[in-house]
């Protein structure tokens, strides 16, 4: 039995394209494996979506008081990639994505991947 498309699917995928065409910018997925490039799994530029926290320090505690004297930044970042158009191959926790339209074209590490979306493929980020 084949499947059938849900009634929203149209809708749903201009949405992705409007989001697409605003919130989308240019990164640069690099595959690894063991640390090093992966061979079969060549880096690949596309645009998605790169949502990154705001940079805020907190103290271990978890407030802002100027008595502790470690501090930490805990930013969480996340892609969001439309998954109708990706075509590249599966990200794992490990592989590193470069943000190249920011400035320092700064990286980050995927920490884990969220594959259960059927509009997205969420990758968990850390800066790198």
């Amino acid at each position: 039995m084949m499947p059938v498309a849900a009634r929203f699917h149209n809708l749903r995928d201009k949405v992705l394209d409007c989001v697409d065409f605003v919130l989308a910018e240019p990164v640069r997925l690099s595959f690894l494996k063991n640390g090093v490039a992966d061979p079969a799994r060549p880096l690949i530029e596309i645009e998605a979506v790169l949502r990154v926290g705001e940079g805020k320090t907190t103290s271990i505690a978890g407030s802002r008081s100027d008595g502790w004297r470690s501090r930490i930044v805990a930013d969480k970042a996340q892609l969001h990639i439309d998954r109708a158009k990706y075509t590249g191959p599966q990200p794992q926790s490990g592989d590193k994505v470069r943000a190249l339209a920011r400035h320092g074209m700064p990286w980050f590490e995927v920490a884990d991947v969220d594959d259960r979306s059927h509009t997205r493929l969420v990758l968990n980020l850390n800066e790198a």
